[in-house]
């Protein structure tokens, strides 16, 4: 099998090990991540970033498949219980691909709407480890053992450490296409990362008095582009996944979902969705019938919706007529600043209350990094902090974005009772 991909250009998956990645994408599973955009509501501010989570799938199995090839490279430097056979290639190959496969709609947008309602990541491991999925089958095909060692290895759990790690950890191949898919599609240049170098920089090494290979970088040649990595994805928070216009969006969707639950299931409610108001429990086929356009119908139908409320949500979302925001000192107490919204919003006569929000979120550039050390001359391993003072000052950098999330026709009073918080 060949591919043509913008970001990472001609991708292969041939031969036998990599024959188990061709039959998941011909999966229902798989196919459906074609109807899941991966950056949400991402293209209300970056028209261009309406790329799927399947493309991000496949890219994510072939940055893995580039990370075998290196690891194996240099098995002589580690204990042969932790090389990569061809067994556990394919499982690693498997994991890379189905890593998102558990996404809702709107993808990362789907999991904060309802209270209690799995996180993706659940989802997955239910999909995996169903024997009804097309999934599942492929696995088992293979190794009646295998859905469960994919569905493990997709946790960052593993007899091979750093095979955890690069499924599931701070410098991963799931960031590694993600910051350059996300950058590429969105048009900025924040999360261009040099891949080719991080990857010829990895090494393999065996810890003092462990049993087990770490992963490290090594420090003669991949210092620069391990510092990129980390700067990108600070940059990518900063400027893409928290741009003031995606999150007003994300939050107009809330208080959508807030006013069905309110309402109960309405006319044009998919009845998978109807379940989860209702606070049933889905089934995994349940699950897997909702996607971005069964979201998005919805929501059309709600337009003509008979409540008031439930139709200027909508309508706002269909026509990108978005809630305005305004940004918040760091230090500004956020029940305070709640506290000063709900009265404005109160005296403009905004109702329901929760129209209005305030939207803090916490990034942290850099927390230190166990799984990924760093291999100097005469086989020193140090920590990245010690070693680079970029990482050390992105070890105590934390980036917040701190907003006021509210209807336009409020802006006059809520900008001047907030204005001592900004």
């Amino acid at each position: 099998m060949i591919l043509r991909d913008p970001v990472h250009g001609l991708i292969s998956f041939k031969g036998p090990v990599n024959s188990i990645v061709a039959r998941l994408l011909d999966t229902r599973e798989v196919q459906r991540l074609r109807r899941i955009r991966a950056l949400g509501l991402a293209s209300f501010a970056y028209p261009g970033a309406e790329h799927s989570r399947f493309a991000h799938a496949i890219g994510s199995a072939h940055v893995m498949q580039r990370y075998l090839r290196r690891v194996q490279a240099l098995a002589r430097e580690v204990p042969e219980s932790d090389r990569i056979d061809d067994g556990t290639a394919m499982v690693a190959l498997a994991a890379a691909l189905l890593h998102d496969v558990g996404h809702g709609p709107y993808s990362h947008t789907f999991e904060t709407v309802l209270r209690d309602s799995p996180p993706h990541e659940e989802w997955t491991s239910r999909i995996v480890l169903d024997p009804e999925t097309e999934v599942n089958r492929v696995l088992r095909e293979v190794d009646p053992r295998m859905p469960l060692l994919v569905e493990r290895l997709v946790h960052g759990e593993s007899p091979i450490p750093h095979l955890a790690r690069a499924v599931s950890g701070t410098f991963d191949v799931d960031r590694c296409d993600y910051l350059k898919r996300d950058s590429y599609m969105t048009g900025v240049t924040y999360g261009l990362l040099d891949l080719d170098w991080l990857l010829q920089s990895l090494r393999l090494y065996v810890p003092e008095g462990a049993a087990a290979s770490g992963l490290a970088v090594d420090g003669n040649k991949g210092l620069t582009a391990v510092e990129g990595f980390f700067l990108a994805r600070l940059y990518m928070y900063r400027q893409v996944y928290l741009h003031k216009a995606v999150r007003a969006a994300e939050y107009l969707v809330r208080g959508l979902f807030r006013r069905l639950l309110e309402l109960g299931p309405q006319p044009g409610t998919p009845p998978e969705m109807a379940k989860l108001l209702r606070g049933e429990r889905l089934t995994v086929r349940d699950y897997l019938r909702l996607d971005d356009r069964t979201l998005d119908y919805a929501i059309s139908i709600y337009t003509e919706s008979r409540d008031g409320v439930l139709r200027g949500l909508a309508r706002r979302l269909y026509n990108r007529r978005l809630f305005k925001t305004m940004q918040l000192r760091p230090e500004v107490d956020s029940e305070l600043a709640q506290a000063r919204l709900d009265e404005a919003l109160a005296t403009a006569g905004v109702r329901p209350s929760y129209l209005g929000a305030i939207d803090r979120v916490e990034v942290r550039a850099y927390s230190e990094d166990q799984g990924l050390m760093v291999l100097r001359g005469r086989g020193q391993i140090r920590r990245l902090v010690d070693v680079s003072p970029v990482m050390h000052g992105l070890s105590h950098e934390v980036y917040v974005h701190h907003r006021a999330v509210f209807p336009p026709e409020a802006e006059e009073l809520v900008g001047a009772a907030l204005a001592p918080l900004t």
